[in-house]
């Protein structure tokens, strides 16, 4: 669902919580250093899972065709695994319509317990807003399902879906929890987003500008919530605020403002809304009144469902669904924040800089638990990082 590079999480302390039982008073805040023995030891062994993914590379061939989106079988074996249970992909879904004819099957004993296939997801153009329920719910998209088989008996089953209210539809388990005290999907330069629709679109800029292939509105519905934006002001096109990464003009900033406003108007999810950097501009005599225009439009659209900054850094969702406030806006200008009781400080990238995933995973590691603790938002930067050489070889 991404082409270029993977998404990000918002966290400091991650799955305990989400398996946590029933509060007896659902305004009681938990601690997020205790964990009760059994959902740590539920968590600590491997359970069986099921998932697929989409490959975020586009490749170009010599002969001007190419591949992208390319489905990527994933799973995690239970411990009593057998030599013949095998991972399924399907057309349907294999409980209803049988396991006989798999697109795939791969032994679940395959290194890695991944495979990445050559067949390609399609675009997703199926979730304008005018042919979605209200509320919308989880969908299928274009009926590709993964399954774990055993002896004719499909043990574990999924596709690729929608996620439009997973925070309200798991708030007994997370409603009480500090949000910095949860892992929460997010996209790194999320208005940095483009299709690729053909062999011309493989170039330098594209290749290290692109972050995401899908618009600001369809990752809210696979249910990422954090969007990290980086805005620019341009004084010579009609619209003058636009999504940036780096100095590379990508869209315009209604088209996300506009995506969250309606995606909060008929869901009662999270949304963290991160004007992280502002890369031109904004400097000079006159970056001050573009900042104040900024905010200006950002109230304008979004401010019914804005949550204040005297709500506290403890918040949870629970206190945001008391308060009808489900959007939580970042500002990375202190002097423009400081104005305002409803931009909150932006969140901290930690940005492991690594160009294999060996060292990023190592550093990970590293940071999730030197943060386990902390009580601010901070942001796992989960992409590789090209150097200068990179750039200059592909």
């Amino acid at each position: 669902m991404i082409y270029l590079l993977l998404g990000l999480f918002l966290s400091s302390f991650s799955l305990p919580g989400l398996a946590g039982a029933k509060e007896e008073h659902a305004r009681h805040t938990r601690s997020i250093t205790i964990c009760p023995q059994a959902v740590a030891t539920n968590f600590s062994s491997p359970r069986l899972q099921v998932f697929l993914t989409i490959n975020s590379q586009a490749r170009v061939f010599w002969d001007g065709t190419f591949e992208k989106r390319r489905l990527e079988l994933n799973w995690v074996n239970p411990p009593d695994r057998q030599e013949t249970d095998y991972i399924g992909l399907y057309r349907d879904d294999p409980q209803w319509f049988g396991q006989d004819h798999p697109l795939l099957r791969i032994p679940a004993s395959y290194p890695g317990q991944y495979y990445l296939s050559s067949l390609q997801f399609p675009d997703i153009n199926i979730l304008h807003p005018s042919v979605l329920p209200t509320p919308p719910r989880t969908m299928c998209l274009y009926n590709y399902w993964i399954a774990y088989v055993r002896s004719g008996t499909v043990l574990a089953v999924n596709c690729v879906k929608t996620q439009p209210v997973w925070m309200w539809e798991m708030k007994e388990h997370i409603g009480s929890i500090p949000l910095h005290a949860l892992m929460i999907p997010g996209t790194h330069n999320a208005g940095a987003y483009d299709k690729f629709t053909a062999y011309t679109d493989d170039t330098v800029v594209t290749r290290y500008s692109v972050n995401q292939g899908e618009d600001v509105w369809t990752q809210l519905l696979i249910g990422i919530r954090y969007l990290d934006l980086r805005v620019s002001y341009y004084s010579d096109t009609p619209e003058k605020f636009w999504m940036v990464h780096d100095f590379v003009k990508q869209n315009p900033l209604y088209e996300a403002v506009h995506a969250v406003k309606q995606f909060l108007r008929i869901t009662r999810e999270l949304v963290i809304l991160d004007f992280h950097r502002f890369t031109s501009g904004f400097d000079g005599e006159k970056g001050e009144a573009r900042h104040t225009d900024l905010v200006e439009y950002i109230n304008k659209e979004l401010g019914e469902f804005m949550a204040p900054v005297w709500i506290g850094k403890g918040v949870s969702m629970n206190d945001l669904w008391e308060a009808n406030r489900t959007l939580i806006v970042t500002y990375q200008d202190v002097r423009t924040k400081n104005k305002h009781d409803n931009l909150w400080t932006v969140a901290k990238h930690a940005w492991g800089n690594a160009r294999n995933p060996e060292r990023l995973f190592r550093y990970l590691d590293k940071t999730m638990a030197e943060k386990r603790t902390e009580e601010y938002f901070w942001v796992a930067m989960s992409h590789l990082t090209p150097s200068a050489m990179d750039v200059l070889l592909n």
